[in-house]
């Protein structure tokens, strides 16, 4: 049995919502991603959608799933800093960072860092949106927590990181990918390729049935419908060759401002790992 990471927020919703929860092959685990970070790094589950951050801390140690991701190339609207000043004067201001993501946490200091010449004070918050800009001038917030809280209005501007970065840089931005030990290969090899057919199944399936991805997420969180078919044409659920090249730039900001260590390669299961049976 293979224990995977599920995470339950709106925008993998395309790749859940067709999954059967029942298959006795499969124990799922639901959590936040950086839970799920911390939980394959700590050999506790076996395969998750994981922030890319982690996977460059662990590259040595994990593959990656063929076109699997959660991406955007430009605005992504659900990886926001709601600021009460413009970005290059948060130098030396407090901001208030999620501590449920790995890869926003370090491409907002990347953003500020290399493009707007900025270092904050940083402090990490388990907490909303009021309870950050009350005791910060600026506040990053993911996934449907992000959402909830640029529908609420708030007295605030508004950065979409995605958006940032791409106008920056020009790259798309790969925030999760499935990753997994690179020893299953050998061990669960066959049910490896399983849950990826079943990953890559349920994904297609969603995709040709975004109407029913829409009214979910309109039980769910509220909004429009118009509001949730815009904000799902943003994302890429692949991880094409272009996708992968953004993810590598990220690595390369990550790697000069001492975020990680070296910079990783990106080892896709089977061909980059030399593992076929």
């Amino acid at each position: 049995m293979l224990r995977i990471g599920h995470n339950q927020n709106t925008n993998m919703l395309p790749m859940f919502y067709f999954l059967s929860q029942g298959n006795p092959d499969l124990d799922w685990v639901i959590g936040q991603p950086t839970t799920h970070n911390k939980l394959l790094a700590e050999g506790k589950i076996d395969l998750a959608p994981i922030s890319a951050f982690s996977y460059g801390e662990h590259w040595r140690d994990y593959a990656i799933l063929p076109d699997l991701s959660v991406s955007t190339k430009g605005r992504v609207g659900s990886i926001l800093l709601f600021t009460k000043y413009p970005l290059k004067e948060l130098d030396g201001r407090k901001v208030a960072l999620t501590s449920h993501s790995a890869t926003s946490v370090n491409l907002l200091k990347i953003i500020l860092k290399e493009f707007y010449h900025c270092m904050p004070e940083y402090v990490i918050m388990d907490a909303g949106l009021s309870e950050m800009m009350a005791e910060a001038d600026a506040g990053l917030l993911i996934a449907d927590q992000a959402i909830q809280a640029s529908l609420s209005k708030p007295e605030a501007q508004i950065i979409d990181l995605g958006e940032e970065w791409f106008r920056q840089t020009g790259c798309p931005m790969t925030f999760s990918v499935w990753a997994y030990p690179k020893y299953l290969i050998h061990e669960k090899g066959e049910e490896i390729r399983n849950i990826h057919e079943l990953l890559i199944s349920g994904r297609n399936k969603a995709l040709n049935h975004m109407d029913e991805i829409v009214n979910t997420c309109v039980q769910m969180l509220g909004a429009t419908s118009d509001f949730w078919v815009d904000y799902f044409n943003q994302f890429s659920y692949t991880l094409d060759s272009e996708l992968q090249r953004g993810l590598s730039r990220y690595f390369e900001y990550c790697v000069k401002y001492g975020q990680l260590e070296e910079q990783p390669e990106i080892l896709i299961w089977p061909e980059d790992l030399g593992l076929r049976e």
